[in-house]
């Protein structure tokens, strides 16, 4: 009966809104004590979907599972972390400094701009409570057009029909970086705001001609599209590039590797960092077994198990400085287990 009525509120989680919906608030004591702990994520198409599902049944531990040491689940014990799809970084952030998250996964310049309350937040307070659990794995900006497409770059988007992204994503505001510093404001091409599977079905029916989107390569929604047209990438480099990387320093340049995605080579791009991100009223204790679990848990496989071809960072780049504070909890365990 108790793993019926958990399936059943596990379903019934993500309807769940507003106010957390935490039994205990505070650390576990006990196998009996039962917390929720909602994790933000993307489209479920996108790479921060596809991490936050891995991490929260790699942390999660329901009542009555076997401890680690005896071959159960390395989670917190009492622990049920649930992935809620978001429309991106920036939904998340305002989720959760409203309180309607836990923590949430975010674009690494979503997260400095949150907590600087610029860019995109510039009209919201400063989110100084802002703390980061882990650095997670760099993703990478994408431009996809059709292989028979005559856009060879990034300026040749003038004119054109483009899927930035979901609208109020971390996506749309890289995208649109993007367009400016090659000189194209947002009335030099009719933008689309959509999700990668309907920018995917457009793109390949001709009723647009490009489609940005930021994720760890591969992308599933893009590997599936060049399963159905031929398609290219169109490099981000350059002297643009460049410039975006001084303006912003949370880029950098990288590369999509070759045959990720049929028949397209390595190309070149600009990348950035992926923050697990919390506030600073999460009890430190939760925190820290939250973070135990990460590194102790299951969560790598899991991701590696559905994303063959991705990439789950080492403990040491998660435990890496950053521009947003690390919360006590995370910076307990991360000192205890790198023997800082």
């Amino acid at each position: 009966m108790l793993a019926r009525a958990l399936l059943l509120l596990l379903a019934l989680l993500p309807l769940i809104g507003g106010a957390s919906t935490s039994v205990r608030a505070g650390p576990l004591e006990t196998e009996e004590s039962l917390t929720f702990f909602r994790i933000g994520t993307g489209p479920t198409a996108e790479t921060l979907y596809a991490l936050g599902t891995a991490i929260s049944a790699g942390i999660s531990r329901p009542p009555g599972g076997s401890p680690c040491d005896q071959g159960g689940i390395c989670g917190v014990p009492g622990l049920i972390a649930v992935a809620q799809s978001k429309g991106g970084s920036i939904e998340n952030l305002e989720s959760l400094a409203d309180g309607d998250l836990e923590s949430a996964l975010v674009h690494a310049d979503m997260a400095y701009w949150a907590y600087n309350a610029s860019g995109p937040f510039r009209h919201r307070p400063p989110a100084a409570s802002l703390r980061v659990i882990a650095n997670l794995t760099p993703v990478a900006m994408h431009l996809v057009v059709r292989a028979d497409s005559d856009i060879e770059m990034v300026d040749d988007l003038r004119g054109r029909a483009v899927s930035l992204g979901p609208s109020g994503s971390g996506t749309v505001s890289n995208a649109l970086l993007l367009m400016r510093t090659h000189g194209l404001p947002l009335e030099d091409f009719s933008a689309r705001f959509l999700n990668p599977g309907p920018a995917s079905d457009q793109l390949a029916n001709g009723e647009i001609d490009a489609l940005f989107e930021v994720g760890g390569p591969p992308i599933a929604a893009i590997q599936a599209l060049a399963e159905r047209v031929p398609i290219r990438l169109i490099p981000i480099d350059g002297y643009p590039a460049r410039q975006m990387q001084t303006l912003y320093p949370f880029l950098s340049s990288g590369t999509i590797p070759g045959a990720l995605y049929r028949d397209v080579p390595e190309t070149p791009t600009l990348s950035l960092g992926v923050q697990w991100v919390t506030r600073q009223d999460q009890p430190d204790a939760l925190i820290e077994s939250i973070t135990r679990a990460l590194w102790q848990g299951t969560s790598r496989e899991l991701y590696l198990s559905d994303n063959p071809d991705g990439r789950f960072p080492d403990i040491e780049d998660a435990a890496a400085p950053s521009a947003i504070p690390m919360h006590a909890g995370a910076r307990a365990y991360y000192d205890q287990a790198l023997g800082s």
